[in-house]
């Protein structure tokens, strides 16, 4: 009988785990919902006054790459499926599937990981809002392996403002062109400061943003970070990077943590 409760138990917790239900994403989905509608702003044409109070080198990027006389926004969608995704130095990569949001009113990133760790079900948050820091993993959907909280503005949210000018052109992001294909951006919110340098090539497609002092949660020590995007595919009208890799930049050498072939950028 102890048997066969045990084997019944099992079968139990296995068929639960795969299904799709996970309180994560419900959190992570009614997360969203709320945000939208509290963060909805009204819409209008981008015009070309508007880049005005961009430096030269944005005007361009954004005028040459097609996003000149398209809607303002109130937030910018990420997608990522099969990503490849390392767990560290010298530790295996998993595949993960990513789904971002960026909100424009407010600096608000919000982003949810689903993989699978050695077969299990992993779902993670990770949110940056009122310049605080928020991340939480769990694992088989109600085990947290971690839960973290950061006084800082992520880095990621500053290198994804140039996917719509609606999110550069918000009050919060000061600039500084430093030559014809570099500019550096700084984004302020409650007391916090993030800073961080775009470049790019001669087409005025944006490569690179790169980041001097980042906290990386492996290490547990600030290093430097950059976020490469490549790949540019015209997509109804604009022109957008479909690859992007985030990259820790030790100084033993570089570790692409995250790398994708298929990002998917949509605006809502």
């Amino acid at each position: 009988m102890i048997l066969s409760g045990m084997l019944f138990l099992m079968i139990c917790v296995s068929v639960y785990l795969k299904i799709p239900y996970s309180p994560v994403k419900k959190h992570y989905w009614k997360a969203i919902e709320r945000f939208t509608d509290e963060y909805k702003l009204s819409t209008n044409k981008i015009m070309k006054k508007d880049l005005e109070l961009l430096p030269e080198v944005l005007q361009k990027y954004f005028i040459k790459n097609g996003y000149l006389g398209i809607e303002s926004i109130s937030s910018v969608r990420f997608d990522f499926e099969d990503a490849d995704f390392s767990l560290g130095v010298n530790k295996p990569n998993i595949k993960i599937d990513y789904t971002v949001y960026d909100f424009v009113k407010e600096p608000t990133r919000i982003a949810l990981i689903d993989s699978e760790m050695y077969g299990i079900p992993f779902q993670g948050i990770d949110t940056s809002r009122d310049g605080k820091g928020f991340m939480k993993g769990v694992l088989a959907k109600h085990i947290t392996l971690f839960h973290e909280d950061f006084n800082v503005i992520d880095s990621a949210y500053l290198a994804e403002c140039l996917m719509h000018p609606s999110l550069a052109l918000q009050h919060n992001i000061t600039y500084k062109q430093i030559d014809d294909y570099t500019v550096e951006a700084t984004i302020r919110k409650n007391n916090e400061e993030t800073r961080g340098v775009f470049y790019f090539n001669g087409n005025y497609e944006m490569t690179s943003f790169v980041v001097e002092e980042r906290f990386c949660s492996d290490t547990k020590t600030y290093e430097k970070w950059s976020a490469l995007v490549a790949n540019y595919t015209v997509i109804n009208g604009i022109n957008k990077p479909t690859k992007f890799q985030g990259v820790w930049n030790y100084d033993s050498g570089d570790l692409i943590y995250f790398n994708s072939n298929g990002m998917k950028i949509s605006y809502q």
